[in-house]
């Protein structure tokens, strides 16, 4: 259920629940936490479209007047400001979640193609990131449902299980629970690449961790 945080403008959603029709014609700025966007039409099942990671502002599409049937439903437990802005602040909104909306859509694509265990490691490391972007050896972040997860991986919730106990067998993942995992940031991210960082960074990246 939807409550209040200290600011009564704020509002906090469970994981798993969705923003309601009415808050939709608000524009939000998430706070903390993760949300899964998703498109659909009257006819069609909702499917999921990208992801909304703290700093990103959503509800830009119904500020806009478009008639995209969005849907808007936590992955882990989220925090929302609400967004006041008019002229020139706005604009600066409207252009700042262009670029926001061009990176999560090349992230789904780095999500949902190529092996399996990829795919994991990019999503783990995404959401460690945007929870703490200064970790660099062992990171901890809150984790979506297992079926969350399997779907915006475009993988079975078998599947992805699987790749869990393989990362825990080789080290990578020190500790998981059902909506929580701690693993070893530096080692996966030797492995897998996430959108926006070459070969070069996350190599330089890992060298100054290790310093």
């Amino acid at each position: 259920m939807k409550t209040s945080t200290s600011s009564p403008d704020n509002c906090l959603l469970a994981a798993r629940e969705a923003l309601s029709a009415p808050d939709q014609t608000q524009m939000w700025r998430v706070a903390s936490g993760a949300l899964r966007i998703d498109s659909g039409t009257e006819s069609e099942a909702s499917r999921f479209m990208r992801l909304a990671l703290p700093g990103d502002v959503i509800g830009v599409e119904q500020w806009a007047g478009t008639h995209d049937r969005l849907g808007f439903r936590a992955l882990t437990e989220v925090c929302l400001t609400p967004v006041e802005a008019s002229g020139a602040a706005m604009m600066q909104i409207l252009m700042e979640t262009v670029v926001v909306a061009h990176q999560r859509c090349r992230q789904v694509v780095t999500l949902r193609t190529g092996p399996v265990s990829q795919r994991v490691k990019c999503l783990l490391l995404m959401f460690a990131d945007s929870a703490s972007p200064d970790a660099n050896r062992s990171a901890e972040c809150a984790l979506p449902d297992l079926s969350d997860m399997a779907d915006i991986l475009d993988a079975a919730p078998e599947t992805v299980s699987r790749v869990f106990s393989s990362m825990r067998q080789l080290d990578f993942l020190q500790d998981r629970k059902p909506h929580k995992a701690r693993f070893n940031s530096l080692a996966l991210r030797a492995q897998a690449l996430i959108p926006g960082m070459t070969a070069s960074s996350a190599l330089q990246r890992s060298q100054l961790a290790g310093a």
